[in-house]
């Protein structure tokens, strides 16, 4: 049975930008779908291009592509939370120092490539178990909404934002 889109009730209003990112109606095929789609976009990046900035200051392409499996595992998380109706307080942390510590020096774009290939994976595995009490809860009074529905559909857009950008300011 597939994973419907979200009502956009059920998350922050900022989200509506990111499902409207996201392909289709079935969030498994979402997933697998922008999965290739960055897997085929890192694969066209040549190596002599991975530390690459778009601009003084910016993040280079491995750097974004950490992003990705940062933010990935975060919202994998929390959805799991979610579902599992475990109220916990998650909070990116944005930072300085988290936005410029990926270690990216000292790894290879394939490196990140795999990184991103079994987390999604991973986000793949964690949504094909939920039922849609599990992907639909939200009851936590006094929290922003969320449910573990909107968490995944939310990953599929971010990802297609993140790559759409690559492919625009640094391959492009």
């Amino acid at each position: 049975m597939p994973i419907q889109r979200p009502n956009s009730s059920d998350a922050p209003s900022w989200y509506a930008h990111f499902f409207a990112k996201a392909p289709g109606d079935d969030l498994i095929a979402a997933l697998q779908q922008s999965k290739e789609e960055t897997l085929t976009l890192i694969d066209s990046i040549p190596a002599r291009d991975e530390n690459k900035a778009y601009a003084p200051g910016k993040w280079t392409i491995k750097q974004v592509f950490i992003h990705l499996c940062d933010e990935e595992r975060y919202y994998a998380y929390k959805a799991f939370c979610y579902s599992r109706r475990s109220d916990v307080n998650l909070e990116i942390p944005m930072s300085e120092a988290y936005t410029k510590d990926f270690n990216a020096s000292n790894r290879t774009l394939q490196d990140i490539r795999e990184e991103f290939s079994a987390v999604r994976d991973a986000t793949i595995t964690l949504f094909r178990t939920m039922t849609p009490e599990m992907l639909d809860f939200k009851d936590f009074p006094g929290k922003e909404v969320y449910t573990a529905r909107s968490l995944g559909w939310f990953a599929v857009g971010h990802n297609l934002h993140h790559a759409d950008f690559v492919r625009k300011n640094y391959v492009g």
